[in-house]
């Protein structure tokens, strides 16, 4: 892991059955020799499992997907991306009386609801047209400026599920041990302020899922990662 510091911004999205817990996040992080898949939170990071990885994408300037291998957690890529987007299935996680197992609900004894939780990422290598642009991660964080940001400057950005609008989502973001949070608009669209350094947004939203035996919730969520001058 390179020994940048990070400044998480998390936006959560409260769903009618109840309000999310501290997201973990999955993405592609520039590692020695190419790059790595990672995974945890603010100050976590936790052992990511290459069978969970369902796909990893490069994409360079033109917006062209570049040829990569995927071996294991460690991506290597023919070219020079200006993203990397992951893909990336966490499982069926369980409620019980004991708390959270692994799991669906229908093979976790005692089980009274279970959620599947997808994990999305994208990282910003260079900061260019294709920053701006919709790259069609089902839940993706979309910035609004083609330029690069500028510590001490505002970054506008739009929430998306499904390439719609996710009107009305908190935005949070932790800073000096504090977590502080602004409300998006009707069309998802807020400004979070940018620090100097390497920094992840996230996005985390909850829809009910029917008729499916193993879970009951839908949980998914998506990092932005990128460095500010």
């Amino acid at each position: 892991m390179n020994n940048f510091s990070y400044r998480r911004v998390g936006a959560l999205l409260l769903a009618l059955l109840g309000t999310a817990a501290q997201a973990h996040d999955a993405w592609i992080e520039p590692a020695t020799g190419g790059f790595t898949v990672v995974f945890g939170h603010e100050g976590k990071l936790e052992a990511a499992l290459p069978s969970k990885v369902l796909k990893a994408q490069a994409v360079d300037g033109a917006g062209r997907a570049l040829p990569l291998k995927l071996d294991g957690l460690q991506v290597a890529v023919d070219g020079k991306p200006s993203l990397l987007l992951l893909h990336y299935d966490n499982g069926f996680w369980s409620r019980t009386p004991e708390g959270s197992r692994s799991g669906p609900k229908n093979e976790v004894p005692g089980a009274s609801s279970a959620s599947h939780a997808l994990k999305y990422g994208k990282t910003v290598q260079v900061w260019d047209a294709q920053a701006s642009r919709v790259q069609g991660l089902p839940v993706e964080i979309v910035p609004q400026s083609a330029q690069a940001p500028v510590a001490g400057t505002q970054l506008p950005v739009q929430v998306l599920w499904d390439g719609q609008p996710l009107a009305g989502a908190t935005l949070s973001w932790h800073e000096a041990g504090q977590d502080r949070d602004t409300k998006a608009d009707a069309q998802g669209r807020a400004l979070l302020p940018v620090a100097k350094g390497r920094q992840m947004f996230s996005v985390s939203a909850r829809r009910p899922i029917a008729g499916d035996a193993r879970a009951d919730t839908l949980s998914v969520s998506s990092a932005l990662v990128f460095e500010a001058r």
